[in-house]
């Protein structure tokens, strides 16, 4: 009875893989590889060896632009939503701050109307003073912590703009880095076409 070791197994484990490895005609690589959902084409290389073929190939640069642009646009109406939304907590933040102060502003004129009409002693209006400060201490409070919730949701939504736009700056990078080498591609084998007539 023989004992096989994990090294052993692990040999002809890969020596079977490497006997099932079949080379396929380039045409049919080809077609395999334009169906691959992939939004960075370059990463096809590391498994094509004809990748230039499949550059020069007009079905899968046309299918490559047009699902390139179309994701583009979809990238870019979306920060744009996020923009509109953005713009208008901009536009809500300050008039939220204005109100409060305008409410805070009605609240003391209506304090001291009150106060102008009593005259009682002089304690009354010591205890009334300190209530007075008190309470306009808590408004104040509130409305930082106000003013704290428009800020944290406008850094959340300067956020997402921020990924919006990182995501079609990668795309539109990656589709610059397709074109230059189809480009190239198209142009050598352009030139080697002329050369050999």
């Amino acid at each position: 009875m023989a004992i096989m070791t994990r090294k052993r197994r692990r040999m002809m484990a890969e020596a079977a893989a490497v006997a099932m490895t079949a080379v396929l005609p380039e045409d049919l690589m080809i077609e395999i590889l334009a169906r691959v959902r992939v939004s960075n084409p370059l990463q096809l290389r590391c498994v094509c060896k004809r990748w230039k073929s499949l550059v020069v190939d007009p079905q899968f640069v046309k299918k490559h632009l047009h699902k390139s642009f179309s994701d583009i646009t979809d990238l870019a109406s979306k920060a744009m939503e996020d923009m509109n939304a953005f713009q208008l907590q901009l536009n809500y933040a300050p008039a939220f701050a204005e109100q409060q102060q305008e409410d805070e502003e009605e609240e003391e004129e209506e304090e001291e109307e009150g106060e102008e009409g009593d005259e009682e002693e002089g304690e009354e209006e010591e205890e009334e003073e300190e209530e007075e400060d008190a309470h306009s201490l808590v408004n104040e409070l509130a409305q930082l912590d106000n003013m704290l919730v428009v800020v944290r949701s406008l850094k959340g939504s300067l956020e997402t703009i921020k990924v919006d736009v990182q995501a079609i700056k990668e795309r539109v990078k990656c589709l610059q880095s397709f074109l230059q080498i189809y480009l190239k591609t198209t142009a050598s084998s352009s030139s080697s076409n002329s050369h050999s007539m």
